[in-house]
């Protein structure tokens, strides 16, 4: 990405963010890679608190050195601070100046998916990304074998991928990968979240991405080739490379399978196949991960595919673990507000009162989705007795 093109994000951005009457500036702050501070990107406009110039760092998330970075918006009573969010890793923050409390007039939530989109634009090619990330985890034997094999695979050598997919947990290891960050593919507006991979998964499909040939064609030819690992591998690259229906029969293939690890690389986190299963077998497989115990919120587009039907299937599942006395993944909630059947607002108003903040934080959201202004006394009755900050919030916004 050019100078010019990275500030003109910055500009879009900043914009947005002080289009709100009572703002009087904002600033991009991104991570320096060598200390916990925030470093000054872009600045618009002035700080409200006192007119003074922006720092040009600041601590990671105004805590010192040893400070978690943000994971929501923060506000005070003249800033308002919004990460920038690359899967689960900050790799920066937007800060808003107002002359008054503005967590009332900015719109967060608008303002939180811009700054979702800038991360996702200054994010590096999965590649490279790739390469940063297993450089910093493999020692330098296993570092020099995996750069070989991608000269190999960018030179378009089938026969070196083929005899390093093997390979790879041996020579790099099969450790969780411990990344909280996220692919983006350079023509997709997607994220690819990484938490789940391990090294040998990234060193797979590393291999896919440097490839100089049909990295989706040797990705289904290795799944239906290779252990369970070099499956889960292929599954990964499809989910960064795949563009076509062409392997989603190794998508069919995995979730039929009994192995949970296998179904998780083909549906969780991975836009391939919640793009190209058709509708009956994406509901059946959002139903499977349910049961399986992988949350549906990690299936991407799942939102956007539900429908009635879909929100039926949960509903009844739900009552099945219900009348066993069963626990409920919570998000289910979301997912079958969008298309709620008759009773789901009363449900959803009892599990506001769950002991656990991931159950009463689902259904808040999901009778925000709903809109049943009946449910209005229930929502500010908890609103009153509600601790958790994150409830909080949506409660405040289901009743907006």
């Amino acid at each position: 990405m050019t100078v010019a093109s990275t500030q003109t994000l910055f500009d879009h951005t900043l914009k947005k963010a002080i289009d709100t009457p009572g703002t009087t500036g904002a600033a991009v702050y991104l991570k320096d890679p060598e200390r916990a501070v925030l470093l000054l990107a872009a600045a618009l406009g002035q700080r409200a608190a006192s007119g003074a110039p922006w720092p040009g760092e600041i601590a990671w998330a105004d805590g010192g050195a040893a400070a978690e970075p943000l994971t929501d918006v923060e506000t005070d009573q003249t800033t308002l601070t919004v990460p920038l969010l690359l899967g689960e890793d900050e790799i920066g923050a937007v800060v808003v100046s107002a002359r008054a409390r503005v967590s009332s007039g900015v719109d967060t939530d608008d303002l939180s998916m811009q700054c979702r989109a800038l991360a996702r634009a200054l994010a590096p090619a999965p590649l490279a990304a790739l390469r940063g990330e297993l450089a910093r985890r493999i020692p330098p034997p296993a570092r020099e074998w995996l750069e070989a094999g991608i000269a190999a695979a960018g030179r378009g050598e089938r026969d070196a991928i083929l005899t390093a997919f093997p390979a790879m947990g041996r020579r790099v290891g099969r450790e969780p990968l411990g990344s909280r960050s996220a692919l983006v593919p350079r023509d997709a507006d997607i994220e690819v979240p990484l938490r789940a991979w391990r090294l040998d998964d990234a060193g797979r499909v590393a291999l896919l991405c440097a490839f100089a040939g049909d990295a989706e064609a040797l990705a289904r030819e290795i799944y239906f080739a290779g252990d369970l690992r070099e499956r889960c591998g292929a599954l990964r690259g499809l989910a960064v490379l795949g563009r076509t229906p062409g392997a989603i029969d190794a998508v069919r293939d995995a979730v039929r399978s009994s192995a949970v690890e296998l179904f998780e690389a083909a549906l969780a986190d991975n836009p391939y196949a919640c793009r190209f299963l058709p509708d009956d077998e994406f509901r059946h497989a959002v139903l499977k991960a349910a049961f399986v115990g992988v949350s549906i919120a990690r299936l991407p587009g799942v939102e956007a595919r539900a429908d009635g039907e879909l929100s039926r299937m949960l509903l009844s599942y739900v009552t099945e673990r219900e009348v066993a006395g069963r626990s409920v993944p919570p998000d289910i909630w979301p997912v079958a507000a969008l298309h709620p059947t008759p009773g789901l607002a009363g449900k959803l108003c009892g599990y506001l009162e769950h002991p656990a903040e991931a159950h009463r934080a689902a259904a808040a959201q999901g009778l925000g989705r709903i809109g049943d202004r009946r449910t209005h006394p229930f929502l500010n009755d908890r609103l009153a007795r509600e601790n958790d900050r994150t409830v909080r919030r949506l409660l405040e916004r289901a009743l907006a």
